[in-house]
């Protein structure tokens, strides 16, 4: 898969004052600021400000988005390769029972050529009417010897090299599981720090509704504001341009999850009634008779890149070094599944943080 790169951070203006950059130096020597080997220096007065509340919350909604991809990559190959593991241990059953059953067959042979005993394969041998007779049965119970040890042989090998390949499949799966927890539990701390961050926003938003309220005699912002309202989650019409084929029956599918029903984004979900980023296109994309996988990084993969002006409904477009993925509807709007404590909703493509080869359309559409 081609990683999708962000074009780069723009850099600080070059045309800075004399006696800025002495400033600039003079901080510099009191805080030095060293990350990854590079230092930057911005103007004094950005050096000392704090991050807003808005800028932490979306720094850590991009970390989690990461997060969530990358959990949902590993549980992808988690899923697919216990499958194998399954059907290699189906495949085992058999050539155990076929190796288990020529065993017994060798082990009649051999007892018949040398045990004799009332009613024997050997008795019957030396019964025989002639010695000649005598040879031929002797030499066919042999061949009937040689053909089971070699069934046993074979199926033995059988058996030894998926059982390499199953030892193989399930220390891997091991380590993927281990990979998952690791990274539910990163997810989980990030959870506690956005909460208290989205604790102290919402006060903050109380606080300024109150001011506002009392300063305009007790008049409100307008139902906007609420998460769950039509003007929130859709204030254009879904899809905004009608056409056919399949982009436009996936875009229809991630549009009626929008609204008259409220969703929310979920953490790794794909519905019912949570959906995480690439579960939404997923979803919508299912309705169209098309599957991708359940992560970003497989959806990339499942699309090929185009222009921005050859944007049609239900093309693919991806932002946060590919980590997120939206599905256009026309006129330069998409839906999302945003992040956590958002509903899924339509939004302006932002094309200034569109990941390089972001817009994409899906494989054979």
């Amino acid at each position: 898969m081609a990683t999708p790169r962000v074009s780069p951070e723009p850099r600080p203006p070059e045309h800075a004052t004399i006696t800025t950059r002495r400033r600039i130096v003079a901080v510099g020597s009191a805080l030095a600021i060293v990350a990854a080997g590079l230092c930057v220096l911005l103007p004094a007065t950005a050096a000392h400000a704090a991050p807003s509340l808005s800028q932490q919350i979306n720094a850590l909604n991009n970390q989690i988005e990461t997060v969530v991809e990358q959990y949902n990559g590993i549980a992808t190959k988690l899923a697919a390769d216990e499958k194998k593991s399954a059907q290699l241990g189906q495949k085992v059953a058999p050539a155990q029972l076929e190796s288990a059953v020529a065993q017994q067959r060798v082990a009649s042979v051999v007892r018949d050529l040398y045990v004799a005993g009332p009613g024997s394969g050997l008795v019957a041998l030396m019964d025989a009417s002639s010695a000649r007779d005598f040879v031929d049965q002797l030499g066919m119970l042999s061949v009937i010897e040689k053909n089971q040890r070699d069934t046993v042989t074979t199926a033995n090998a059988i058996v030894g090299q998926y059982q390499t390949q199953k030892a193989a499949l399930d220390t891997l799966i091991k380590q993927e599981a281990a990979q998952k927890a690791q990274l539910a539990t990163t997810k989980k701390d990030i959870l506690a720090k956005l909460g208290h961050l989205q604790t102290l926003q919402a006060a903050q938003a109380a606080a300024a509704a109150k001011e506002a309220s009392t300063s305009t005699g007790g008049g409100t912002s307008g139902s906007c504001t609420s998460k769950t309202s039509k003007c929130y989650v859709l204030p254009v019409a879904c899809p905004q341009v009608s056409s056919g084929g399949a982009g436009y029956t996936a875009a229809k599918k991630a549009c009626s999850l929008v609204w008259p029903t409220v969703h929310w984004y979920g953490w790794a979900e794909a519905g019912p009634s949570e959906y995480d980023c690439s579960g939404l296109t997923m979803v919508a994309w299912k309705a169209a008779g098309v599957t991708l996988d359940h992560f970003t990084g497989s959806q990339w993969t499942e699309s090929h890149a185009i222009a921005k002006s050859d944007l049609r409904v239900g093309d693919l477009v991806f932002y946060n070094s590919g980590h997120h993925v939206t599905i256009y509807i026309g006129n330069g709007w998409v839906v999302q599944a945003e992040h956590t404590g958002e509903p899924l909703k339509e939004s302006r493509i932002t094309f200034d943080t569109v990941v390089a080869n972001g817009y994409r359309r899906v494989n054979g559409t």
